[in-house]
This record gives C-alpha cells, structure tokens and sequence, in this order.
C-alpha cells in the first residue's frame, strides 16, 4: 500500500508510460482524456459504440449540418459554466490549434442555436459526425482560458474533468486534484499523482515497492508476478488498440512492393500472440480488431517463408556469397528496425521480427529509441503502437494511418487510389455503402503494404487492492481515470 493511504488526503499515484507532452486538450487529448482532465461530446461506451458525454444528443438535421444538444449544469474547472457559446469557442479553437482535427472534422463553421445546443455546419454530408467527436482533441475547454498564441500549450485551460491540473514535468510526474463541482458528482480521491517510467519492469517495481497503486502496461512476465502478490491484482482490458510496423516508404529497399510484401508474410502472428505475448494478445491480419468492420478478401498476410522467399528471388535478391542474406546489385537487404520501450511487448516483438526476417534471408538490426523518430525516417520499419477503434467508425483510422499527410501517416505512404476512396468516404451517408468503401480502401492499404500489422494486445493495469475501482478498466482505451474511482 503506497503511504498516501495512510494520510488523510485520499491520493492516487499512477505509473504511466508516457507523461512527454502536457496534457494541452486540442494537443494533447490523449493524456487530457484518460487523466481525468479533460472530456469530449461524445464518448464511446463498452461496446465501442458512439454515446453521448457532454452532449445529450445529436441529430443530423440537414446533410451538413448537425445539432448537439448540450448537457446543462457542466461546470469547467474555474466554476464557468459550460455552454452553446462556449462549446462552440472550444470547438473553434480545437480547429484552428491543431490542423488533424480540422481534416477530420471537415467544418465549415459552428453556430450557436440557442444556450444549450450548437448547430455543425460540415463541408460535405458527415453522417458519422458524433464518431469523430470523440476524438481525444476535440476535448472542451473554456475558450476564455486558452492562450492567445497557437505556440503556447493550453494545459492549464479550465476543462471539465473531474480532476484539474496542477503541474506537469515532462517525462517525469503529474499532479492533478479533485474538481468538486464536477457534473457527475464529486471525485472518490482527492488528488492523482502520474508518475512516469520508460519500462515495464520500473512500473512492475513501483507497484510491488508500493511507490504506485495503479501501473499501466504490465508485460506478460509482469502480470504473472503481479498475479502471484495477494495484495495485487491484474485488471484486463480487451484489445483496442494494435501494435504494427511502419513501413518506412521513403527507402529504397522498401519502395519495391514485391519486398514489403514479403516482408509483411515473413511474420508469424500467432507466434507472436502466443509467444511473444504469451497469449495476451491476438493476431492482427488488418488494423482492425476482429468484429470491428466486416471485409471480405482484403488479405490477411498469411504467414508463408516460402512464398516470402520466392517474392525476394522474384524483386531480384539473391544471397550470391552463401551467408544467409540475400542482395541486388551487390546491396545486401539489411533492415534497421527501431522502436521504442515504453510498450512492453514492442521490442520482444522486434527482436522476433529479426528472427523470421532472418529465416527468409534478410538482415536486420534492432535499435530502442524514442517514439518520436517515427516521423524522422532513418528506418526500414518502426514498432509501433495505435489505437484504431477510437472513433467506432473506420474511416478515422484508415485517414490518419493511409491518407497522404494523415497525422499518423508516418512512413509516408502515398497512393492515389486510397486517396480518392478516403474523400468519397467522407462524403458516404449510406451505411452499407460505407463499409464498402472503407473495405475498398483497407484492401488497397493491405495489397500495398502501407503498414504491417502484427497483433493486438490486451491491456494490462496491475492493482494494489487498497484501490476501488468498479468503473474499470474500459474498452476504449482513451477512458481510465474517472471519479468513480478511489481507495478502500
């Protein structure tokens, strides 16, 4: 039990694996949101499903204009009021701070119909409006708060979460306390520290020592000794999210389609849930979860060294000295593969990648760096770990992971048949004619090797049992810190 319990003050201390940016909520939603923070109009509930948080509704009026009704009595963290004009000022804000959340959004303009509801004018028919308003960086603030400089951070903006932040240190902790006007009712705690470690076993550590009463992202290996301590508890959270490769498509070697091709049937994803994750994951043939979108015949990278072998003769390699690794006009393939170590199962996975790579003859060197060099090339491929789900409608994750300049399109894929499939998406009313076009649009990213994906992990929070925590973890994992949550 961490020593907070035995003040008075009901605290929390969190190990977390990133704590790099501050929680800015049109920036930075991804820690605004699970932090207790920060909230959005829309959230999505256990079954991945688009309910209404802020809102109370929404209802799409016209092709291209949607009404959100608001809820009444939200208070942001400096007693204002929430309402129409201040929903809207936030939503203005969250488009002109952040160009990802102006291309998904598409707005035209937003209009204040009366104090508790706003009006949505889009560019072209957005029938999944409410989705993308669950977006993590369309979090509501009070405008009047924000900065007037899009280069400064908005961290301390008054939100509506039921925590308010205190201080931030990059890399190292937070501090946020309880928001006693919170709409929902008052927080269970008192104060929430987040503390940050780069590994798995530093979290593991923390937990056992007592220093943490929640740490997130446990290895397998961690789970087992957390399972093993009578005063600690795993919690599980089904798969959401995915752990893939970047295919850097600005190298040379992978610039050759026959190459990633290869590449993407030289891994063994059962091995890899059932090995590397020690079953705490599932296979990913897409990058998408099974039962999110239904596709037919969209290639599922089926694991075949052979064939893997026989694209790599047919783009021209050939191990011509006998060392086990095949070259082309005197290059040999030899890959650099990086990745970062706050997902546990991310540089295992690398390391394995390495070792089937190696099983069809290409070469490949493992770096751990930060999970910012994403975006800077200097690799063949990059583990990596996103949610996909986080909207519940496809088209979000295919926009951002294979649209040319998506926000995180980051080994620069390109291909103009995507291109128009993803703009005749945004405009698609018609469900069936929907998930037709985003499977067009996932099978054409399959067929190109856009990215690999590898497998989808479940989530694994070890638990002191001194923590109350019936309200978690959620599917969605966006949602941790809310103000159910407190300490027996």
């Amino acid at each position: 039990m961490a020593d907070s319990h035995q003040n008075a003050e009901r605290v929390l201390n969190v190990a977390m694996t990133f704590l790099d940016e501050p929680p800015d909520p049109y920036q930075a939603g991804w820690l605004a949101v699970p932090t207790g923070l920060a909230e959005t109009l829309f959230k999505q509930d256990e079954n991945l499903n688009t309910v209404p948080w802020l809102a109370t509704a929404g209802v799409q009026v016209e092709p291209k204009v949607w009404e959100i009704s608001l809820q009444e009595g939200v208070k942001f963290h400096n007693g204002t009021l929430m309402d129409a004009q201040k929903v809207k000022g936030s939503l203005d804000l969250a488009l002109a701070r952040r160009p990802g959340t102006s291309i998904l959004l598409d707005v035209d303009r937003v209009e204040v119909k009366d104090p508790s509801t706003v009006a949505i004018h889009t560019n072209s028919p957005n029938p999944v409006l409410p989705g993308l308003l669950t977006n993590q960086n369309t979090s509501i603030a009070d405008p009047d708060t924000v900065p007037e400089s899009v280069d400064d951070s908005a961290e301390f903006a008054s939100m509506t979460g039921p925590f308010k932040l205190v201080s931030f240190t990059a890399d190292q902790k937070m501090s946020v306390v309880a928001h006693a006007d919170y709409w929902q009712g008052a927080p269970n705690l008192d104060r929430v520290e987040y503390v940050a470690f780069n590994e798995a076993d530093a979290r593991l550590i923390a937990l056992q020592s007592g220093d943490v009463d929640i740490s997130i992202n446990l290895s397998p290996q961690g789970a087992e000794v957390v399972e093993s301590d009578s005063s600690l508890d795993v919690r599980v959270a089904a798969p959401s999210g995915m752990l893939f490769m970047f295919v850097n498509h600005e190298s040379p070697p992978m610039q050759d389609s026959l190459v990633r091709k290869a590449l993407a049937i030289a891994v063994d994803r059962e091995a890899m849930a059932t090995g590397v994750a020690d079953g705490h994951a599932l296979p990913a043939s897409s990058m998408f979860p099974p039962g999110f979108i239904s596709c037919q015949n969209t290639g599922n990278y089926t694991f075949d060294p052979e064939l893997a072998r026989d694209l790599l003769a047919e783009a021209g390699y050939k191990d011509e000295d006998g060392d086990g690794i095949v070259e082309k006009d005197g290059d040999k393939l030899e890959l650099i593969l990086q990745t970062y170590p706050q997902q546990p199962l991310l540089p295992p996975m690398l390391e394995a990648v390495q070792s089937m790579l190696k099983d069809i003859g290409v070469g490949a060197n493992v770096q751990i760096v930060e999970w910012t060099l994403a975006s800077q090339g200097g690799y063949d491929l990059f583990g990596y770990s996103n949610g996909t789900t986080t909207t519940g409608d496809p088209g979000w994750a295919l926009n951002r992971t294979y649209r040319t300049g998506g926000d995180e399109n980051r080994g620069n894929f390109s291909n103009s048949e995507i291109d128009s499939l993803l703009e005749e998406l945004s405009s698609a009313s018609d469900p069936a004619e929907r998930q037709r076009i985003a499977c067009a649009a996932l099978k054409a990213g399959q067929d190109e090797v856009g990215i690999i994906p590898v497998m989808f992990p479940t989530r694994l929070f070890g638990v002191s049992d001194a923590v109350e925590w019936t309200s978690g973890p959620q599917a969605a994992r966006l949602y941790f810190i809310d103000h159910l949550i407190g300490l027996k």
